[in-house]
């Protein structure tokens, strides 16, 4: 199956790079045709995709038939089994698929499934609501038009669509009172950035 870019690629040499520092078991959240799993199988003991939409988990094990270390598991994420202690992950990665849930019950349920003293990385899209959202918004059509010709084009997958709900000050506001200590930046192509790292004392 080819490789393509768009907005949400764009982030996966950085969410691989990341992952690759801690290795373990990698779980991808929303892994729709398996094109991050595809990238983090080297780097990982085991990847785990878990995605609701049946036709994508079937392109995904297209996609993936000749590795190894993959689980696909077609289903809801929020009513995922939270794994034993020595089966949670060391990296939890949810690209574009934040918004399709209830924010604070993913969160939750994200910070169940991490393994103490490891690391969640979340790219999301969030709802211009503010000035200074429609602002910033603004500002980065011409850019990001010029870095869309500079890739040759978006290219998507038939994957499902959702308008975020959420802005990034509501995001941000529910992130910290869940995940304290998390970082939420902004990131060009209209997405934002969540790391937290789980504290060792919490499990």
């Amino acid at each position: 199956m080819e490789i393509y870019w768009n907005h949400n690629t764009a982030f996966h040499e950085e969410l691989v790079d990341n992952a690759k520092l801690r290795g373990g078991r990698v779980l991808d959240i929303g892994c729709g045709d398996g094109l991050l799993l595809q990238r983090l199988a080297p780097f990982a003991g085991q990847v785990v995709g878990i995605d609701p939409d049946s036709q994508a988990i079937e392109r995904a094990r297209t996609r993936l038939a000749a590795v190894s270390n993959v689980t696909l598991v077609n289903g809801d994420f929020l009513t995922m089994p939270i794994p034993s202690h020595k089966e949670r992950f060391s990296t939890v990665i949810c690209v574009a698929t934040l918004h399709h849930m209830d924010l604070r019950s993913a969160l939750l349920k994200m910070k169940q499934v991490l393994a103490p003293g490891d690391r969640l990385l979340i790219i999301g899209l969030a709802a211009d609501k503010s000035m200074l959202d429609f602002i910033l918004s603004g500002l980065l059509l011409l850019p990001i038009r010029i870095m869309d010709r500079a890739h040759g084009g978006m290219r998507d997958p038939n994957v499902r669509i959702a308008e975020p709900k959420e802005s990034i000050t509501e995001i941000r506001r529910t992130v910290h009172e869940i995940l304290p200590g998390a970082i939420v930046r902004r990131r060009f192509y209209y997405r934002y950035l969540i790391s937290w790292d789980k504290p060792t004392d919490i499990h």
